[in-house]
């Protein structure tokens, strides 16, 4: 088809003109390394959010478990401690009898603020014995802090002894109850509510006496050093 030499002159620049914008626009199109620099920066920021938020709730979880651990602990004690003071008893000695003695003694030792007290009593308790059948009887039980190796802090240790003698603060066997001990204390009160720090049935101005209440105070620490307070009132069951 024939058409004027100016037209197609025109025709064949358009053409040129179209194959080099075609040349000069990509293949392909994708990100800059700028844009992904910052794609991973925020990311960055992003995940390490996540991970603050995540280590301090596991923080908070853990010292939740250790707080709830430590006061079923402490409740555990006070009440292995009351259940054997409930069952105190106290015999008078009588002349030619076996030499046997019963009753209560309590000794109290400060080191600083905190209080290292030891109690030993006669009392109604189950017997050690390697049969499954429950056996109960008289026996001798003691409670003290000491330092136990391989332990943190104090450790309290029960005292049993089945054999009664007339030695009421040894004998028997010791087993550890609980370490990370701060402070034991006992505090003692007569028929008229006085409060001492030290009871003696054995001699002494209450000598076969027995107290009308017996206050104990227990602080144990968790893993992250709090200190928490336990504290609880034991009634005996009858005043000598």
């Amino acid at each position: 088809m024939w058409m004027p030499a100016k037209k197609q002159v025109r025709n064949s620049k358009n053409m040129n003109e179209q194959r080099a914008t075609r040349k000069a626009q990509p293949l392909y199109s994708g990100f800059t390394l700028f844009e992904v620099l910052i794609t991973l920066s925020i990311l960055a920021v992003i995940l390490s959010l996540l991970f603050m938020t995540f280590h301090q709730s596991m923080i908070v979880m853990a010292d939740t478990d250790d707080r709830a651990e430590v006061i079923q602990q402490g409740r555990l004690i006070l009440e292995r401690v009351a259940g054997d003071l409930k069952g105190a008893t106290l015999f008078p000695r009588r002349e030619g009898a076996p030499g046997f003695r019963s009753g209560l003694v309590g000794r109290s030792t400060k080191e600083g603020l905190d209080f290292m007290d030891r109690l030993d009593f006669t009392t109604v308790t189950q017997l050690s014995s390697s049969s499954t059948e429950k056996a109960w009887g008289l026996g001798e039980v003691g409670y003290y802090l000491d330092h136990q190796p391989g332990m943190n802090g104090l450790t309290l240790f029960r005292r049993q002894d089945d054999a009664l003698d007339g030695d009421l603060t040894r004998g028997g066997r010791s087993l550890s109850v609980c370490d990370r001990v701060r402070s034991l204390s006992f505090s003692y009160f007569d028929l008229d509510g006085k409060k001492v720090k030290e009871w003696n049935s054995l001699e002494g101005e209450r000598k076969g006496q027995l107290p009308f209440r017996v206050e104990v105070h227990l602080r144990l620490e968790d893993s992250r050093g709090q200190v928490h307070d336990f504290r609880t009132h034991v009634f005996l069951p009858a005043v000598s």
